[in-house]
């Protein structure tokens, strides 16, 4: 079984570095082009079945990609974004601020938003985890599976899934990482950043 996880495109707020979580944003005049590129390089990639998160932005890349495919995106919502809660659209520099994110989280995954109503990303990459584990019940040993969807979110989840592979790092907007499953292991195979 593949995995084909795909961060969202370039949005309005990444651009005006706004925080953009449960909040929404349209993808921009880049942000479209870079997921048409993205969609370019996927094309040759026999997608069995697509999941995205619900928020727009995912949703309208994961459209842009599946021209190509034949098939709909299933919404699943437990692959929604980290919910920053009251910092929602706020500035990122403001939202550092309080240091709610150890600067290292990208090793260490903490990053709690719950004093400010928000989510902790554990419980982000445990609901990410769950699906996963239900698309894997519900799909064939040779689908390859395209899901949508966020930056902070895919990122702990990949993080999790394929441990510490050096290869692996945030991912740019459009970036797609691809995941091998085989015998209840997560091997990366490859990752693709969008040219424009």
């Amino acid at each position: 079984m593949k995995f084909i996880f795909v961060r969202h495109g370039k949005t309005h707020f990444n651009e005006m570095n706004l925080t953009q979580g449960w909040c929404d944003s349209p993808l921009s005049q880049l942000g479209v082009k870079q997921v048409e590129n993205m969609s370019l390089q996927l094309k040759n990639y026999c997608i069995s079945k697509a999941y995205t998160s619900p928020l727009g932005r995912a949703v309208e890349t994961s459209e842009i990609i599946l021209q190509n495919h034949n098939i709909a995106p299933i919404y699943d919502k437990r692959l929604k974004e980290v919910n920053f809660g009251i910092l929602e659209g706020m500035n990122t520099e403001l939202v550092r601020k309080p240091h709610v994110e150890e600067p290292d989280w990208v090793d260490t995954l903490v990053m709690d938003y719950r004093p400010y109503q928000g989510e902790d990303l554990h419980d982000v990459i445990h609901k990410h985890l769950e699906a996963v584990n239900d698309i894997i019940t519900s799909s064939q040993e040779d689908d390859t599976i395209l899901i949508v969807g966020h930056g902070c979110s895919l990122y702990g989840l990949v993080a999790t899934l394929i441990s510490h592979d050096p290869r692996f790092t945030f991912p740019d907007n459009a970036t797609a990482i691809i995941v091998d499953y085989k015998e209840g292991h997560f091997f990366l195979d490859t990752i693709l950043k969008a040219v424009y």
